[in-house]
């Protein structure tokens, strides 16, 4: 569980002491608020990313399962579920518009070869060879009802069809109505051309974007005003991600694609240390980029709708610690100050990474990455942005406010010395009462 302090701060100057017996003395942190507010974090930016193969138990996303009602209720009550992942690339659906012969050899392909399948809960675990139902997207409408929460549904791009996608497409669309925010044409497209079972290589977005508007067009002919998110890349904000902005200019309601802190997780070098280091450049140079993106899409938003803290599943000892909590409140704070509409951390099953949990002995109980998520949700309505640091600790902080009334305080120790907080400016100049969140 995570160990977080609450603070009630009345105005004035404030130092809270964080020394831990046997450590060594602590390393002093002045916090001064920042010149500007920044952006305002949406209701829903907090959301969780699984993937799609999960709805071959109809049962899973349902108003059945009141353990993972009340996990991602407890998580958010404006959240977003987004259904992909790399199983998406191979699950069948039982409706119209099969390319029986080429989803086959991808099923067969995805069994032998996928890790993503410790990321589905046991039930879909012991049946690889099902199929998204009819019935489990009713149950999903039904789920979604009780937490309150959107949908972010991604089409087998891989291995389906654009007749398959205008029939799976048009039944999502009519059961989740207003729950639905986008359809996402793929799952990281961008490396297909790595893989013979989707496509040849040399495959680039200039093949990409030709087939993706094959697509739309035909949901559309059935279902007018589907709306679509993309291209979802593992990355390439800075190629793939600002063409789409460009090509779908007034017409793509989101703009997506991946970020994990690190990887892969077979490398021995992917420590705690490294996922929580003080400058993340990758993390940077993304933030600039969807910046330029944006702009290019006339404003289309950008939401970062899958990631976590180390790409292959999860690092052990890393990804399921408490390191994943910070990293992940740290991350979601960040990327809500550079003005994100929205993450969602992908996960499910017992994959070591993931925020929930679902396995023979749990059948959703959150692990550490989850409080930390939890953290940030509590700046959700605020103007989120990151506070100017004097200090040789390994920290951030980040100040949330609205109409200079009400600020919340998040400061992330992200190092292993103990750290003594001091705080000036607007905080020691008796406008605001705050309260305050510590992550040691």
């Amino acid at each position: 569980m995570v160990n977080r302090r609450r603070f009630m701060l009345l105005a004035g100057a404030a130092v809270v002491q964080a020394n831990t017996p046997g450590r060594a003395e602590a390393k002093r942190v002045a916090i001064a608020t920042p010149s500007r507010p920044g952006p305002v974090m949406p209701v829903d930016f907090t959301g969780l990313s699984y993937e799609i193969g999960q709805l071959y138990n109809a049962d899973y996303f349902s108003s059945r399962n009141t353990a993972l009602i009340s996990a991602f209720k407890k998580l958010s009550d404006h959240g977003v579920l987004r259904l992909g992942g790399h199983l998406s690339n191979i699950t069948v659906w039982e409706g119209a518009g099969q390319d029986e012969s080429k989803q086959l050899r991808g099923v067969r392909h995805g069994i032998e070869d996928y890790w993503e399948w410790p990321l589905v809960d046991p039930t879909v675990q012991h049946n690889k060879k099902g199929m998204i139902t009819r019935k489990a997207i009713e149950n999903l409408r039904d789920f979604l009802d009780a937490v309150n929460w959107r949908l972010i549904y991604g089409l087998n791009f891989a291995c389906g069809s654009s007749a398959r996608a205008a029939d799976e497409a048009g039944f999502v669309s009519q059961v989740m109505g207003k729950r639905l925010i986008a359809f996402a044409v793929g799952n990281e497209p961008d490396g297909f051309g790595e893989d013979q079972f989707f496509r040849t290589k040399g495959y680039d977005f200039a093949h990409y974007i030709t087939e993706y508007d094959e697509w739309v067009k035909a949901v559309r002919t059935r279902t007018p005003h589907a709306p679509f998110a993309g291209p979802d890349t593992e990355g390439k904000v800075g190629t793939w991600v600002k063409e789409f902005a460009r090509r779908t200019k007034g017409d793509a309601v989101l703009l997506t694609s991946h970020f994990y802190g690190m990887g892969p997780a077979s490398d021995p070098r992917m420590t705690a240390e490294r996922l929580l280091r003080k400058v993340h450049p990758e993390l940077e140079e993304q933030i600039a980029q969807v910046d330029e993106a944006v702009a290019l899409a006339g404003g289309t938003p950008y939401r970062m709708d899958e990631g976590n803290s180390c790409f292959g599943g999860g690092r052990p000892g890393v990804s399921d610690a408490y390191a994943s909590a910070l990293w992940a409140a740290d991350y979601m704070l960040r990327v809500a100050s550079a003005g994100f509409v929205g993450v969602n951390l992908h996960g499910g099953g017992v994959g070591i990474y993931t925020p929930i949990e679902s396995s023979d002995r749990a059948a959703a109980t959150p692990r550490p990455v989850y409080y930390g998520m939890q953290l940030a949700q509590e700046f959700t309505g605020l103007a989120v942005a990151p506070c100017e640091l004097k200090t040789e600790a390994n920290a951030t902080a980040y100040v949330g406010t609205r109409a200079n009334r009400v600020v919340k305080l998040a400061v992330v120790n992200k190092g292993a010395d103990a750290i003594e907080i001091e705080l000036s400016g607007a905080f020691s100049s008796g406008l605001y009462g705050f309260s305050y969140e510590y992550a040691v």
